[in-house]
This record gives structure tokens, C-alpha cells and sequence, in this order.
């Protein structure tokens, strides 16, 4: 235990203090690679965004591409396709569900990276992961429209960047030290 400057008790893990620069009790500092993270997963939230409205916009031409490439698979003409029993998937309903399942673990999760949570580092390494190969496969699916395309890739690149900026070696003290401090600091306050 130290002291700053107004004289009220810091825990202190290893040869951290858990003083910011700030000066505020409790906060650690985020390093310079894990914000530069956390900006491109927001970002990359925006991208989906973007996507499930251009989903939204654009559904008559991915039922097209899925009535096409059906038609292919089964070598049949469209016309057949699209008058026989199975019907072209809602595209729409699938993106908007996705979107907001990936925002709401995201958000929690970037939360829990900021104070430097290793579990929330793995959980949200795997989470971006997960939906970029998801988006990978969707946005390269033939007949898919170059907007979903154009989309798909800027998102996939910025789940790569999100990645290998959590992992830079600069982080490795943070999520070692950060998280241990945390709970420090919600015991010493329970003992006041």
C-alpha cells in the first residue's frame, strides 16, 4: 500500500502503481497498442453497421444470387428454382441478428480488455476471429453484391488489425499486472 497525493491508500501490484498518470485512485493506464485495439473493434462495429443496412437495402439482389446459385447446385433454371417449395432465406433478419449479438459481446468484452481482463483478451480475440471468417464467407459467396463484398473485406481487415494489435508484445505486462491490480484495489476498498 502507498499513498497519493490527497492521502488515500493505492494498491500497488509488483512495480505498477495503480495510479494512473492522472492521478485518478484505481485506474491503470491503457497501453498506446490496446487502444489503438479497441478503436479498430469499434470501428469494425461501424462497418457492420453499415453492412446489416446495406443487408437491408440490397436483399432483392442477394435473393437473386441465392436463387442463382441454387439453380446451379441443383441444375435447374431459376424460373424452377423459384417456383418450387424451398424459399431464398431472409437475409436481413440473419445480418440484423448477428450485428447486434456481435455488439453486445463486444462492447462487454472491450470493457473487461480496458482494465485489462486476460479472459476478456481471449474471449474477444475469439470472438473476432469467429466473425471474420464468418464475413469472409459471406462476403466471397458468388453473386454476392460488390457492396456486401467491398464490406465484408474492410471488415475482415480491421478484425486482423483488432488481432494483432491486442497480441502486440508491448500488452503483455498490462494484461499480467492490470487485471491483478483490479482486484486489489475492490478488496482494499471493501476493508475500508
Amino acid at each position: 500500500m502507498t499513498t497519493d497525493r490527497e492521502g488515500e491508500a493505492v494498491a500497488t501490484t509488483g512495480t505498477t502503481s495503480a495510479v494512473a498518470a492522472s492521478g485518478t485512485p484505481g485506474a491503470t493506464r491503457v497501453p498506446p497498442m490496446v487502444s489503438l485495439a479497441l478503436r479498430a473493434a469499434s470501428a469494425q462495429m461501424v462497418v457492420m453497421a453499415v453492412a446489416t443496412v446495406a443487408t437491408y437495402l440490397l436483399q432483392d439482389a442477394l435473393r437473386d444470387a441465392w436463387l442463382f446459385d441454387r439453380a446451379v447446385a441443383t441444375n435447374q433454371s431459376v424460373d424452377a428454382v423459384r417456383e418450387s417449395p424451398m424459399q431464398a432465406p431472409g437475409f436481413f433478419p440473419v445480418a440484423l441478428t448477428l450485428f447486434v449479438t456481435y455488439v453486445l459481446l463486444a462492447l462487454v468484452l472491450v470493457a473487461m480488455v480496458r482494465v485489462g481482463a486476460r479472459w476478456a483478451l481471449y474471449s474477444l480475440t475469439a470472438l473476432v476471429v469467429m466473425s471474420a471468417v464468418l464475413q469472409l464467407v459471406l462476403g466471397t459467396t458468388a453473386g454476392a453484391p460488390v457492396v456486401i463484398m467491398l464490406l465484408a473485406a474492410a471488415s475482415v481487415a480491421l478484425h486482423g488489425l483488432t488481432v494483432l494489435l491486442l497480441w502486440h508484445p508491448a500488452n503483455a505486462r498490462f494484461f499480467r499486472n492490470a487485471h491483478n491490480g483490479h482486484w486489489a484495489r475492490v478488496v482494499d476498498a471493501d476493508e475500508r
